[in-house]
C-alpha cells in the first residue's frame, strides 16, 4: 500500500472547520412541470409531475473530504460513534449503522483514537483504476447507507442552525425514518432529493433521456460500464473518478454526475409503476422495502444511465459499494432566490482545488461574468493574507499555488481558506497543506 493513506491521516492533526452554509455548492433548480418515467419495459408508465418549490441541489455528489469533515463533527459532538469497523447514529436514542469501514471499498478509515483519516482504497479495482495511485478526497463518498446519507443532511442542519429533516420513529419499527413528517418539500433543513426532484433536475428542462441530451453515453461523458465491441464491456474508469470531471450536464442547472460514478440514493421509498394520473409534490410510498436510487454507476451499462430510470435491489440497511448520494433542500418560502432562473443567484464560481490535501502544487480554478475584475487571495485560518493570487484576473481560467506566501517562503502545514472576490461577490473554499 502506497504512502497515501499515512499522509491522509496527518491530515486530521488539524483542525476541521465545517461551513455553515452547504447552499454555495448547491445549484437552484426553479419549480416547474415534467413528464416522469418514459413508458419503458421495466416500470411502463408516464405522468405529469408538478413541483410547486423551488429547490437548492448538490452540484456534485457527496465527496469522501465533505463527509469526513461532517462526520468528525459529529463525532465530536456526540452525534455519532465509531470503531475501527462501523459508524453509528447516536441521535434520537439510534445505534443504526451509517457507514461500514471495514470493507476493502471504504476510503473513510478511524484510528480508534478520536480521528477519521483517508486512504486509498486496496480493493483491487481501485489499484488497476489508478496504479500511480490517488488523492481520494475529491472522490465521490461510497458505500454509504441510506441512513448515513440522511444523517449527513442532518449534520449540515444542526451546523446551519436549521431544524432537522429527519425524524427517528421506533414505533412500530427502526426503519420508518420520516422526513419532515411526510412532508420532504416543507423541510426546512438539508435533506435528501425526492425521488421526482431527482428526475426533473437531470432532464432539465427539456425532458432528454441523457443529462447531457439524446446523444448515446461514451467515457467522453460519463463514467460507466461502456460496450466496446465484439460482445465485451470495457470500464471506464473501473473506479470513481473526482467529482467534476465530466461536463457539467444538465448543463442549464451546472449539474455533475448525475449519471454514472456513484449510484445515489433518494428520499422515497421504491415503487415500480407510479400511475399515469397527474400528481403535485409527490413524496412516494408511505413505507416500502426498497429505497430508490438514481442515476446509474461506474460498474453499470448506459440502459441504466438513462434518466428515467430507477433502481430497487437494496434494502436500506444494506451496504452496496457504488451507491453514493447528493444533498437537497427547499428554497425557503418567500425568498426570491424561488423565482430566479438557473444559476441567476452568482456567476462566480471557484472550484474544489486539485489535489486537497497537497504538498507540493495545487491547482485552482475558477470562473466569473466575462468582462468582470475579479480577484483571487489566499488566507490563513486567522484571516491574515498569505498570497494574492491575482488582483485583476478576467473571467475564466486557473492558477497553480505552490504553498509560499508573498516572500516565496513555504507555508506552515495547515488548513488555509481562498477567497474569490467579484466586486460585493465572493466564494470561499477551504483547503490543507500538507507536509
Amino acid at each position: 500500500m502506497k504512502s497515501v493513506a499515512l499522509i491522509f491521516a496527518i491530515v486530521l492533526l488539524f483542525s476541521i472547520s465545517v461551513s455553515a452554509d452547504y447552499t454555495d455548492q448547491m445549484v437552484i433548480v426553479p419549480a416547474g412541470t415534467f413528464i416522469m418515467g418514459d413508458g419503458g419495459p421495466i416500470c411502463e408508465y408516464t405522468h405529469e409531475v408538478t413541483l410547486t418549490r423551488g429547490f437548492y441541489l448538490g452540484q456534485h455528489e457527496v465527496t469522501n473530504q465533505e463527509y469526513l469533515e461532517a462526520l468528525q463533527w459529529a463525532y465530536d459532538h456526540g452525534h455519532a460513534t465509531a470503531d475501527t469497523t462501523l459508524v453509528r447514529d447516536n441521535l434520537d436514542g439510534s445505534t443504526e449503522v451509517l457507514l461500514d469501514l471495514w470493507k476493502d471499498h471504504s476510503e473513510i478509515q478511524f484510528d480508534g483514537a478520536g480521528d477519521f483519516y483517508l486512504r486509498e482504497s486496496p480493493h483491487l479495482y481501485a489499484q488497476n483504476a489508478y496504479p500511480d495511485g490517488y488523492d481520494p478526497s475529491n472522490h465521490p463518498v461510497q458505500g454509504v447507507r441510506w441512513y448515513g446519507a440522511v444523517r449527513y443532511c442532518d449534520w449540515l442542519s444542526l451546523q446551519a442552525g436549521l431544524p432537522r429533516a429527519y425524524e427517528q420513529e421506533w414505533d412500530p419499527g427502526p426503519y420508518e425514518w420520516v422526513c419532515n413528517g411526510g412532508d420532504p418539500y416543507g423541510a426546512e433543513g438539508y435533506r435528501l432529493p425526492t425521488d421526482a426532484e431527482w428526475e426533473y433536475a437531470a432532464r432539465y428542462n427539456d425532458g432528454r433521456p441523457y443529462p447531457w441530451g439524446d446523444d448515446a453515453p461514451d467515457c467522453s461523458r460519463v463514467n460507466f460500464y461502456e460496450y466496446c465491441g465484439s460482445g465485451e464491456y470495457c470500464y471506464c474508469v473501473g473506479w470513481t473518478s473526482p467529482v467534476g470531471s465530466y461536463p457539467d450536464a444538465p448543463q442549464a442547472l451546472g449539474l455533475s454526475d448525475m449519471a454514472g460514478n456513484l449510484w445515489e440514493w433518494c428520499n422515497d421509498w421504491w415503487v415500480c409503476n407510479l400511475g399515469t394520473s397527474p400528481v403535485t409534490d409527490p413524496t412516494g410510498p408511505s413505507s416500502g422495502g426498497d429505497w430508490v436510487m438514481r442515476g446509474g454507476s461506474f460498474g453499470i451499462t448506459a440502459y441504466w444511465l438513462l434518466c428515467a430510470h430507477r433502481y430497487n435491489r437494496v434494502m436500506p440497511f444494506i451496504r452496496v459499494d457504488i451507491i453514493g448520494f447528493r444533498v437537497a433542500r427547499t428554497v425557503p418560502t418567500g425568498s426570491n432566490i424561488e423565482t430566479e432562473s438557473p444559476r441567476s443567484r452568482s456567476q462566480l464560481h471557484l472550484d474544489i482545488n486539485q489535489p486537497n490535501p497537497f504538498a507540493g502544487v495545487t491547482r485552482i480554478g475558477y470562473s466569473a461574468p466575462t468582462g468582470s475584475a475579479i480577484s483571487l487571495v489566499i488566507y490563513d485560518p486567522a484571516g491574515r493574507v498569505v498570497r494574492r493570487m491575482m488582483s485583476n484576473g478576467q473571467a475564466t481560467g486557473s492558477l497553480t499555488w505552490d504553498a509560499t506566501d508573498a516572500l516565496g517562503q513555504r507555508v506552515a502545514a495547515g488548513a488555509y481558506f481562498m477567497t474569490l472576490r467579484n466586486g460585493d461577490e465572493d466564494v470561499t473554499k477551504r483547503f490543507v497543506v500538507i507536509r
